[in-house]
């Protein structure tokens, strides 16, 4: 039987009476629901009850939401359970940002902007910033740190939503993340075990690989887990990553085609997590729409075999009945034991009472809103911005720019994010404006001439003194690349000219932009596009403030014509 009184618990007498008297009143149905986590889109017609429907579910998770429509949700969702839901957030980068969270809240940065900032402090103001924010709307459980490594420049997931390529650095910020979720009443978790960055690959698409030996394994993404998990992690997530070397040191028999992601790997969860580091707080999958689940085994099996093996929480439904009836199903005809289902729900249930979700008010009073966008956290998000822009080559020696010497700039937009009707991002117009105002005269490069017949270089040289490129090309599922890509063939929005006049590249997303653009002689890294970063780069372009940022990945991709 679980241990509740013992890490990461560390229930005393009345929280494990709570969970005991709950386990003792529920059906196997009324368990099975305790399993599964939903999901919840801000989309016409979604109601909040909608998870209800075939099961009360154990937990939910939030795609953006407005505040004010998160939190009446959370009301509404908590008012119909007869147990206190875990109410989920992806809140990697503040109150807002990613693929949750709050769509008005405070946008901090991303992880690998506030591991740029070279102050461990701020990984716990980050925390701080997402757990109030979310906290104050009803959510109590966030799906981080992302504590993968950014070992693969091509890798399309990580890149950015990571602290970095250093596992000693990744571990000091994923403390104090630690630390602010654990005084906020908060449920975090690591993610995404065994670990993702190094595939070039996405698990979202296929089931990708961790090819790591097992000893090398041991002494990365092991290192990070086993420290946090000592730590006092509650919460690991299990993503559809396999891991063959790992897999045959638990199992060294085992066929090829028989090696599973995480998610369904009973060597993975029950030989690595729980027997070797002592793990014995909640697994979750990651999400089980992913091909790498999907892909992996027959669903109305790998529905209840990922839980027999280890697993805890199901992470989202495809069809809500459906999935439910495999689960029964499942426990029926064996593929899931009742040992393994009471251990998973009483888990479960300890984790709510860790978070005194079990005599405290499940969303808290109206009064705490007032926390999101305030001016404290405002201050957190323009000193990250400040402080992780990084300056990775300054060959022409360019900046702090002279708007003497420099008078006309073109400007290039690169980037992979829907559009406006306008064709220009915001954020591209705020940093226009801001040159603007510092008696630039700016124009887009797509609105002029290149050098071609007719429009001599040396007529290109007459109306542009340097060209800068906005990139924002954002990491993120269902792609296989983060690669530039040009307009035509030739290129000519591309740095060709890099010996007749001064580019400048600056990339707001992917810290590897070096890779497509190696000849470019100055470069810089923002690590987040939001107005307070465009406005930071500005502040420094001018020379008012100084670069501060120390990259946490090696921004010339082990390349060595990307540093010339």
């Amino acid at each position: 039987m679980v241990d509740l009184s013992k890490k990461p618990f560390y229930l005393d007498e009345e929280g494990i009476k709570w969970v005991e008297e709950k386990m003792a009143h529920m059906s196997d149905r009324e368990k099975v629901g305790q399993l599964f986590c939903e999901i919840l889109w801000d989309r016409p017609g979604s109601e909040a009850e909608s998870i209800f429907d075939f099961i009360e579910p154990g937990g939910v998770m939030y795609r953006p939401f407005p505040s004010e429509k998160m939190r009446e949700f959370s009301e509404r969702v908590q008012r119909k359970a007869n147990i206190p839901l875990l109410i989920a957030c992806n809140l990697e980068r503040g109150g807002k940002g990613g693929n949750g969270g709050l769509t008005d809240g405070t946008y901090v940065g991303s992880p690998m902007g506030v591991a740029a900032c070279n102050d461990d402090h701020l990984a716990y103001e980050l925390a701080r910033v997402a757990t109030e924010e979310g906290g104050a709307c009803g959510v109590n459980w966030t799906f981080e740190p992302i504590i993968d490594i950014d070992r693969n420049p091509e890798n399309p997931i990580t890149n950015v939503r990571t602290f970095g390529s250093d596992v000693e650095h990744i571990l000091r910020l994923s403390k104090p993340y630690l630390d602010a979720c654990k005084e906020n009443e908060f449920v975090s978790t690591i993610k995404h075990f065994p670990g993702d960055g190094v595939d070039y690959r996405d698990q979202h698409l296929m089931s990708s690989i961790n090819s790591l030996s097992a000893e090398e394994w041991y002494q990365t993404y092991g290192y990070l887990y086993k420290s946090l998990i000592d730590y006092g992690a509650p919460c690991v997530m299990a993503s559809h990553i396999r891991q063959p070397a790992l897999t045959r040191s638990i199992n060294p028999g085992i066929k090829d085609e028989d090696i599973m992601p995480a998610s369904l790997s009973e060597e993975l969860l029950t030989g690595v997590l729980r027997e070797k580091m002592g793990f014995n707080g909640v697994i979750v999958t990651d999400a089980t729409q992913m091909v790498g689940f999907t892909c992996s085994m027959k669903r109305s099996e790998a529905v209840p075999s990922c839980i027999e093996r280890g697993a805890d929480v199901f992470l989202f439904t495809i069809d809500q009945k459906e999935d439910v009836q495999y689960m029964l199903d499942g426990l029926e005809n064996g593929l899931l034991s009742h040992e393994r289902l009471n251990d998973a729900v009483r888990r479960i249930l300890g984790l709510k009472a860790m978070i005194n979700l079990h005599k405290k008010p499940a969303v808290p009073d109206k009064e705490r809103m007032a926390v999101i966008n305030s001016e404290d956290h405002k201050q957190v998000a323009k000193t990250v911005a400040d402080k992780s822009v990084t300056l990775v080559k300054n060959k022409d020696n360019i900046i702090p720019l002279n708007n003497q010497k420099i008078k006309k700039i073109k400007l290039i937009q690169i980037t992979n994010e829907r559009l406006p009707e306008s064709g220009i991002l915001p954020e591209v117009e705020h940093f226009k404006t801001l040159l603007e105002k510092e008696g630039f005269e700016v124009s887009y490069f797509k609105d002029g001439k290149y050098p071609d017949v007719g429009y001599s270089l040396a007529d290109f040289k007459k109306d542009t003194d340097l060209v800068i490129y906005f990139a924002n090309m954002k990491v993120g599922s269902n792609q296989t690349t983060i690669r530039i890509t040009w307009d035509d063939f030739l290129g000519e929005s591309s740095p060709k000219y890099v010996f007749d006049l001064p580019y400048l590249f600056i990339s707001f997303s992917n810290p590897y932009h070096l890779v497509d653009v190696p000849m470019v002689r100055n470069y810089i890294n923002a690590y987040t596009s939001n107005n307070d970063h465009v406005e930071a780069v500005v502040e420094k372009l001018m020379g008012r403030s100084e670069f501060k940022g120390v990259s946490p990945v090696d921004p010339f991709a082990g390349l060595w014509d990307t540093k010339l």
